[in-house]
């Protein structure tokens, strides 16, 4: 990771949908992009250390073979990086990371829209890079119900052995988007720690994609984390600077403790962002905030990357 004389270490982003802007809008990782909220130039500035990467085929015909097409891009745009990039795939790459001054990339699947029922291909994805997924985006699909959906039975039999399947090859699970039913069903048969990578507080602010209090308690008992999510939509009403964010870190405090705190901006998966945070190189300004509100360094750094460090490192030695 990244070695640094002041500031929070390490720095991890636990969502971005960069690669899917990419895909659908044109530009690159590699180079600056100003339609994005993120890319390469500016997570070094930012001093980002590990960001994680989506990919979110969500209601797109053709979803297997679009994903396949995002992952190729990543691969190509991967082999002109590697001085500045190591794509985390296992415990060796975690460990190469946390040596080396290159900035941390995990891919991810944003809803199993891409294996079109077939779970096979979950065994597919994990050959081509993929460490993390959700079950869905915001709809119904063969393995599980979207926060959207009509109505939530809860996890399908595919879902369950979706499940099952992930943590024999040690993937990561990702909560997010889930309808209240699948996302209980999940937790009661994970036996692991999971995460949601981007989702703020119902109490604080009542959005249907915001947490209730029994889930944030239920992820905390898990040794799971939850990553704040910079969408001014799931923060209050209207036009929101970053401080908007505080009273939702401060229930996650209070109902789930400092260990479960985590980042999850979700840049270039969303149109707008706080008054004060117009890309990633808003997280040292969000960072500071926080030390001017009086919290303390502890927590700032479980926030900016401690707990996500913590929890990768956990995951990629389960792998070995």
């Amino acid at each position: 990771m990244i070695k640094r004389t002041t500031g929070y270490s390490p720095i991890i982003d636990g969502h971005a949908d960069t690669l899917v802007r990419i895909i659908d809008e044109g530009g690159s990782f590699g180079h600056y992009c100003p339609q994005l909220h993120l890319d390469l130039p500016r997570l070094s500035e930012a001093g980002v250390d590990l960001q994680v990467m989506a990919i979110c085929a969500g209601v797109r015909k053709a979803p297997y073979s679009w994903t396949q097409k995002v992952i190729r891009y990543w691969e190509t745009e991967y082999q002109h990086l590697k001085e500045q990039v190591i794509w985390i795939r296992s415990q060796d790459d975690f460990e190469r990371w946390e040596q080396e001054e290159r900035i941390g990339i995990i891919l991810a699947l944003e809803g199993l829209e891409p294996l079109e029922g077939e779970l096979s291909r979950l065994e597919e994805f994990y050959e081509l890079g993929i460490r993390m997924f959700s079950l869905t985006w915001n709809w119904e699909n063969p393995f599980a119900y979207g926060i959207y959906s009509p109505s939530d039975h809860g996890l399908t039999a595919l879902g369950r052995k979706s499940i099952s399947l992930a943590e024999e090859m040690g993937m990561i699970l990702d909560l997010s988007h889930l309808g209240r039913k699948s996302f209980i069903d999940l937790l009661e048969i994970a036996r692991q720690p999971v995460f949601v990578s981007h989702a703020n507080v119902f109490a604080i602010y009542p959005h249907i994609r915001n947490l209730e209090q029994e889930q944030i308690k239920m992820i905390a008992a898990t040794g799971g984390t939850i990553g704040l999510t910079f969408y001014p939509p799931f923060i209050g009403e209207g036009k929101v600077s970053c401080r908007a964010i505080i009273p939702h870190l401060e229930y996650i405090l209070e109902q789930g403790g400092e260990n479960c705190l985590a980042l999850g901006s979700d840049f270039d998966g969303i149109e707008t962002t706080p008054t004060d945070i117009k890309d990633v190189t808003g997280l040292s300004f969000f960072l500071k905030t926080l030390e001017d509100e009086g919290f303390n360094g502890q927590i700032i750094s479980k926030l900016a990357g401690g707990n996500l460090y913590r929890f990768f490192k956990n995951k990629f030695s389960e792998t070995s």
